[in-house]
């Protein structure tokens, strides 16, 4: 009989204990809990301490509404240029609609990855191994913009998605170190085929300037010079017509102290004939080959002095 009894308390200590558990639930901080009633969504409890009838409502799921980082296991992807390379990436999210995440997909995370591996591929495939190596943060941006509105449908969010690390097969790596060398090489043959050519184009512009120089330093020495010529022509000229103007004025001056000094003597025309006569003499006498005759040289005939005169120079010669 004691014994039954204590099966009893311990029976109904049990049944309190499970009552207890069944009916007091506590949410934490951050997350909420899923709550049914026969297997149909009831509600969500928000953090706190919450009272439940037992059987009738029991808390399905824990549901953390935290950011998740999650890391993708490396995937392959070919290139636009067929080169295979392995690519690793990290995802951050959180639950935004506690009922779609729960309800409506089986498994609400794995879905996102395959989404995340499969959009990743076909970026990938427009994209050159160079694009690929060099263009990670376009690659994140295209990846998060095609799958955030996808996984929106199953109540995550993606807060941010990383491209991690890249990698290539050696006999891609090889290859691609030969190119990089091969276009360094280009580039520099291209640099110092520019630099002679510009060097040939200063020298060229150089030299063409010199010649213009030289060219415009003897023009203008050219014209220096003739304006020097110039200048001494029109001088010895206005010297010449001075000196002829001065020999004018001094010959016309001589003629006019000879006529008034004629004037003053009173010579007769028989003088001056006479005179005439002996300059005459003078010029037959001396070693010209050809001497003028005045047009009044047969007049002296009619002076008999001067004819005397003649008669006696012609007798002497």
């Amino acid at each position: 009989m004691f014994v039954a009894r204590i099966v009893i308390f311990v029976l109904i200590f049990a049944l309190l204990i499970w009552l207890l558990t069944s009916t007091a639930v506590i949410v934490h901080q951050g997350e909420v809990k899923v709550v049914e009633s026969f297997g149909k969504f009831v509600r969500t409890l928000e953090p706190g301490l919450h009272f439940l009838i037992p059987i009738v409502y029991t808390v399905r799921q824990r549901v953390s509404l935290k950011q998740v980082p999650l890391e993708i296991p490396p995937q392959s992807a070919i290139t636009r240029d067929n080169v295979i390379v392995q690519i690793d990436e990290a995802i951050k999210y959180h639950v935004t609609d506690v009922r779609a995440f729960v309800y409506d997909n089986e498994d609400a995370v794995t879905a996102m990855i395959q989404d995340a591996q499969s959009n990743l591929r076909g970026i990938i495939g427009k994209m050159d191994l160079n694009e690929v190596l060099n263009g990670t943060e376009e690659i994140n941006v295209a990846l998060f913009e095609s799958i955030k509105d996808i996984t929106a449908g199953y109540g995550l969010a993606i807060d941010r998605i990383n491209i991690g690390e890249i990698l290539v097969s050696d006999e891609i790596i090889n290859s691609m170190n030969k190119l990089i060398t091969a276009s360094r090489d280009k580039e520099s043959m291209i640099t110092l085929s520019e630099g002679r050519k510009h060097s040939l184009i200063l020298d060229s512009e150089a030299k063409s300037s010199e010649m213009q120089i030289d060219a415009e330093a003897r023009s203008k020495q050219t014209k220096i010079d003739a304006e020097a010529r110039a200048e001494r022509t029109r001088i010895d000229a206005a010297a010449e017509a001075e000196k002829i103007r001065v020999i004018t004025e001094a010959e016309q001056l001589r003629i006019k102290a000879l006529n008034q000094a004629i004037k003053e003597s009173e010579l007769t025309p028989e003088v001056l004939q006479y005179l005439g006569l002996e300059a005459f003499k003078e010029v037959a006498n001396s070693e010209t080959n050809t001497v003028i005759i005045p047009s009044n040289m047969t007049d002296l005939a009619n002076v008999p002095v001067m004819k005397q005169l003649w008669e006696k120079t012609s007798s002497e010669k």
